[in-house]
């Protein structure tokens, strides 16, 4: 929803001139839950996702169900040999 959401708010802005985003959503949002309503073509250039509101169909059973396993990320914690943190 974050990715739909932003593509509207840059869509918004004249001579808006780049948006980053990782296509196939991997890591953070199991698959399905809320699927890719739009595709980058040749070029990089995407459209606004089609339907109302945002354009995105969340699967709440689905959503429901991946919820109530236990998360697996873990942030990667860069640290330096002082033990301060990173940039990762």
């Amino acid at each position: 929803m974050g990715i739909a959401a932003s593509l509207h708010v840059a869509a918004s802005i004249p001579l808006f001139l780049i948006h980053e985003f990782y296509p196939d959503n991997k890591g953070f949002n199991p698959k399905g839950i809320v699927p890719v309503a739009w595709q980058v073509d040749k070029d990089g250039y995407v459209g606004l996702p089609p339907g109302p509101g945002l354009g995105v169909d969340v699967d709440e059973k689905l959503l429901e169900a991946e919820a109530l396993k236990p998360q697996t990320y873990k942030w990667p914690g860069a640290r330096l040999k002082d033990g301060s943190v990173a940039d990762y």
